[in-house]
């Protein structure tokens, strides 16, 4: 199919536009026909958005089922209802307590029946990943970090639209190096525009690039966003030498000067274990000798070597 024109454009712009809006919405939030749930601690909070037809009690039936249809939790009562009222809401307990990313998996599946009719009122099977309502986490921070020095970042929580603030919860901020336990640098709570400005103290003598995560729990739920930061030495080495150029054989003077780049203040009590020369002919070791003439708290020293 061609299209022609101004007009011809336009319609293809509108159809990608509604495809495209049709996307959006099917992965942000649930229909208004659809069932509609919330994940917070081992528990699936499920509303069921369905008008009853009329007067009477019946028999309702929530299931939660993994992908090989076994039962992880559920939930089956009778009630009594009213025309045109809504279903109440249920809280169903998931065996084992899956994370929210295992959960996403599952399906949901219930049935309204009154009592004494043999076909339900209503009946289904969706999928959890699209009626789950979770809320959004946006980071606004930089990507290097000094070894032991403050550092603060800015967390932002949304609801599923991605616009509506959460203006409760709590967040916490983990730093997780590799083959050790996670190290919670930050706790504290959301506030009325849903948002937290956190500031800690990353610890001495980690560097390298690390995981960081930022995980929220608020009412409709818990979300986490982990980033790799990269954390660096705070300590830098000036070197100065006596002269520029030196003639084979001569004796050559290195003098050297820690900073803490942070607080631009010298650096003592770290000594330097070993000093390279980079030659012609390749790579050639030196011995680093302190002649002892600067005191500790000055960070200086000389090396020699011929």
């Amino acid at each position: 199919m061609k299209f022609k024109g101004f007009a011809g454009a336009g319609l293809l712009a509108l159809l990608t536009a509604g495809v495209l809006f049709l996307a959006s919405r099917s992965l942000s939030e649930p229909r208004e026909s659809e069932p509609v749930a919330t994940y917070s601690h081992g528990i699936l909070h499920v509303s069921l958005p369905f008008l009853t037809a009329r007067n009477g009690s019946g028999e309702l039936n929530i299931e939660v089922l993994d992908p090989e249809d076994r039962s992880v939790g559920t939930i089956s009562q009778r009630i009594s209802v009213r025309s045109g009222a809504g279903l109440p809401n249920e809280n169903i307990a998931i065996t084992g307590g899956l994370s929210m990313d295992d959960l996403v998996w599952h399906r949901l599946r219930y049935r309204f029946t009154y009592t004494g009719d043999a076909k339900p009122a209503f009946e289904g099977v969706t999928s959890i990943s699209q009626i789950l309502r979770h809320p959004v986490v946006h980071v606004l921070d930089q990507q290097a970090f000094l070894a032991g020095s403050p550092a603060a970042a800015r967390v932002i929580v949304t609801g599923p639209d991605n616009e509506t603030p959460i203006d409760s919860g709590t967040l916490r901020i983990d730093l997780m190096p590799p083959g050790q336990k996670p190290q919670t640098l930050f706790t504290g709570r959301l506030n009325s525009r849903g948002t937290s400005r956190a500031e800690f103290h990353l610890p001495a003598g980690v560097t390298g690039t690390i995981p960081l995560r930022f995980a929220v729990d608020t009412e409709i739920g818990g979300a986490d966003f982990t980033q790799d930061v990269r954390i660096e030495d705070k300590g830098s080495v000036l070197l100065t030498t006596e002269k520029p150029v030196y003639q084979p054989g001569q004796t050559i003077h290195l003098r050297a000067l820690a900073l803490d780049r942070s607080s631009h203040q010298a650096m003592g009590g770290r000594a330097m274990v070993a000093c390279e020369l980079l030659m012609s002919l390749g790579l050639t070791n030196l011995q680093c000798v302190d002649d002892g003439g600067f005191p500790d708290w000055a960070g200086l020293g000389f090396e020699q070597s011929r």
